[in-house]
């Protein structure tokens, strides 16, 4: 399977492909969506650079094109697409903000001009009066060569989602030289009881966290590399973190929704190698000293209990009767 992350480098070359300062995905892009029958549902994609592109959705799962440029191309009256520039600078709403939300994907495209990030405008997938049927992933695709796509999740239902687990993965301290690399793990998955149609929940996503601030895809390229794995009511995700530096160190915090775990890391830098050996050494040279002052005054009281000896026999001898 696919993960996000794997996505974002597709991302990153379909971007490159479009030139200096092409189209692109916005940084922060909410693609998992949860919501009852009845409701409606409105996927908001963020492009940046559109200029002359157009932008598509299509469901994934008869790969059906529901709307091209604005324009819907189905005969399902629900849907309908809304195109218009970002009045707010850009930021996604919250979680608490946006109904509905289950949680926020992040992607960071890199842009190699040196002027602003560009125009950013919000294309926008909305279905009314949901149904089950529409639960699914739906894409959201820039008809650049090669194309550009990002993926949502939405799902209908109307109970309530089950309690998430989050557990850390091999030992929760971990200790590296500093220029090394170290690998933290951690799985999740929902705490249903068995045979639960867990293909109806929402996919499960875990995202890392350091120093309060949420990985994203441009660290992932600064030495940075995320392994993602998913299962129905479940995921798995690996951070190896290469040439190790003391701004590394700290706790890390693998989350899904409210859910967390925390890992902590350990750089270890030269000197306090050099201070660990040092110390090691020390405790060696004790043990050494120890052993060689217990060897002296063994070879000490050795004569002298001979000399003690020979004086007590030497002794009753003379005083003994004849």
């Amino acid at each position: 399977m696919k993960t996000l992350f794997q996505n974002v480098s597709h991302l990153g070359g379909a971007g490159r492909g479009g030139g200096v300062g092409g189209p692109g995905f916005a940084r922060r892009q909410r693609t998992s969506m949860r919501a009852r029958p009845g409701e409606t549902a409105a996927l908001r994609c963020r492009v940046l650079n559109l200029a002359d592109r157009a932008v598509s959705w299509i469901r994934s799962s008869d790969l059906q094109i529901l709307t091209h440029a604005g324009t819907v191309f189905t005969a399902d009256s629900r849907v309908t697409a809304i195109t218009g520039q970002a009045e707010d600078g850009g930021a996604e709403p919250s979680a608490e903000e946006g109904e509905g939300w289950e949680g926020a994907d992040v992607y960071d495209q890199t842009w190699e001009s040196s002027g602003s990030k560009g125009e950013e405008t919000v294309h926008t997938l909305r279905i009314e009066r949901l149904r089950p049927s529409d639960s699914g992933r739906y894409e959201c695709q820039i008809n650049t060569e090669p194309k550009m796509s990002m993926f949502f999740n939405l799902t209908v239902t109307d109970s309530s989602l089950p309690e998430v687990v989050v557990r850390a993965l091999g030992p929760r301290q971990v200790t590296a030289p500093a220029g090394g690399a170290a690998e933290l793990a951690c799985e999740a998955h929902y705490a249903t009881k068995r045979g639960a149609a867990l293909g109806a929940l929402p996919p499960l996503r875990i995202r890392w966290h350091h120093g309060g601030r949420a990985l994203d895809s441009e660290r992932a390229r600064g030495g940075v590399s995320l392994e993602a794995e998913r299962w129905a009511g479940g995921a798995r995700s690996r951070l190896t973190l290469a040439a190790l530096g003391t701004e590394h160190s700290g706790r890390w915090r693998c989350s899904v929704f409210s859910a967390s775990d925390t890992l902590t890391l350990r750089v270890q830098t030269d000197s306090e190698s050099d201070m660990e050996a040092m110390q090691r050494d020390q405790a060696v040279a004790r043990v050494s000293n120890g052993a060689h002052s217990q060897r002296t005054r063994l070879a000490y009281s050795l004569p002298l209990a001979r000399s003690l000896l020979l004086a007590a026999l030497t002794v009753w001898h003379l005083l003994a009767p004849t």
